[in-house]
């Protein structure tokens, strides 16, 4: 669902247009709620290359847990149902001097105000034939298509090799859900989860690592601890130090990142190209830029990307988008010290980390689908409600 972005553009000077950037967690409040905008005069434009893909369920599209439909918001129904445009497509650069975002086809839309909510990327630069040959588990949608291509190997095909480099979350769920769709196909594999770091998930407490470790290793996934991937060709995985190992897919997990569009546009950014925002969520270059997600970096200090921030920002940067392009006071974001963490182990199980807490079972599995499910869900009917703090552990 599109628009002739080009034709419409002609003779629009943007003073009343609020441009919303990507489609992720941090927008879907405000696109369910773009009628607010519409009422007071505004002209609300989405742009965006695809639907939303809500990365919590990422790990259950690889097993075939859920299915895209279950996984995806048509955000194009949801902005022109208020009122507002949509255009499909990614943004290639954004000039704040004069206040215009470019699309790739060479359209220049001009804004009042801007929300950025572009996401995040695996970097692949550092490692060697990672771009060109190295599946990243973002976008999310990666994950549905690896499903997809599995699902149509024969029962006689041979044993497929897959490395999982990375030992966060999402570098377990994968693992787990490659597992879990294999075994259910009766396609033979050796599945290996590969990481730098001397232990999984070290951003939580040695228990988490411990738990985890036993779970893999009874569902037969191996475990390379204090291994850096330095090379990857067709078929072959170099490691430091000369070991080589076999592999048919490798997916890469090791983090994320924004991406560069941010860096290149002239709006302050932190260190690693994440847009730079004060309390208000608020660009501290440009006070009519805003964001939130995976892309932003809080001025005072870095928060994890995890898309429960994401959630608990989007009322605050509707609200001030709205503020901005329409005038009313700010409201600051104020970040949680902790979050909830549940992994999908793809067995119906879940690993629930919560602070000191680490537990493993069934029922936390359950409460994140519950969850994720809920989610999901509110954003497919017309009176969308606020949405609620969701679990979200694909990085």
């Amino acid at each position: 669902m599109g628009w002739d972005s080009k034709r419409y553009d002609e003779g629009m000077d943007g003073h009343r247009r609020v441009v919303f950037a990507g489609a992720g967690h941090a927008h879907l409040h405000a696109l369910a709620r773009v009628k607010e905008y519409t009422d007071r005069g505004l002209e609300v434009v989405l742009v965006a290359p695809d639907r939303f893909w809500y990365s919590g369920m990422g790990p259950g599209l690889l097993s075939g847990l859920y299915r895209p439909e279950d996984d995806t918001v048509d955000v194009a129904e949801l902005v022109t149902r208020g009122g507002g445009r949509y255009v499909q497509a990614p943004i290639a650069l954004i000039d704040p001097m004069t206040r215009e975002v470019a699309l790739q086809d060479g359209t220049r839309l001009g804004y009042k105000v801007l929300s950025l909510n572009v996401g995040s990327e695996v970097p692949l630069d550092g490692i060697e034939g990672a771009r060109e040959l190295g599946v990243p588990v973002k976008p999310v949608r990666h994950l549905a298509e690896l499903h997809d291509h599995w699902s149509t190997l024969p029962e006689n095909h041979p044993a497929l090799r897959v490395v999982v480099i990375g030992g966060g979350a999402a570098g377990c769920e994968v693992a787990a859900n490659a597992r879990r769709l294999l075994r259910d196909r009766g396609i033979p594999s050796r599945i290996i989860l590969v990481t730098s770091q001397p232990r999984l998930l070290d951003r939580h407490p040695l228990a988490a690592h411990k738990t985890i470790l036993r779970w893999l290793n009874r569902a037969a996934v191996e475990v390379q601890l204090s291994s850096q991937v330095r090379r990857l060709e067709s078929g072959r995985l170099h490691l430091a130090g000369g070991d080589v190992m076999e592999c048919d897919v490798a997916l890469f997990a090791t983090g994320v990142r924004p991406p560069p569009l941010l860096a290149e546009s002239g709006l302050a950014t932190a260190e690693d190209g994440a847009l730079l925002v004060n309390d208000h969520l608020q660009s501290v270059s440009h006070p009519e830029v805003f964001g939130g997600g995976d892309c932003v970096t809080l001025h005072d200090r870095p928060l994890d990307r995890v898309g429960v921030y994401a959630v608990r920002q989007a009322p605050v940067l509707h609200g001030n988008v709205l503020a901005a392009a329409s005038g009313g006071p700010l409201r600051r974001f104020k970040p949680q010290k902790r979050y909830l963490l549940i992994l999908n182990l793809g067995d119906g199980t879940g690993l629930l980390l919560w602070h000191r807490w680490v537990v493993h079972a069934g029922w936390a599995f359950r409460v994140k689908d519950r969850l994720d499910r809920r989610f999901v869900a509110r954003f497919r009917t017309r009176n969308a409600p606020a949405p609620v703090p969701s679990v979200s552990s694909l990085r």
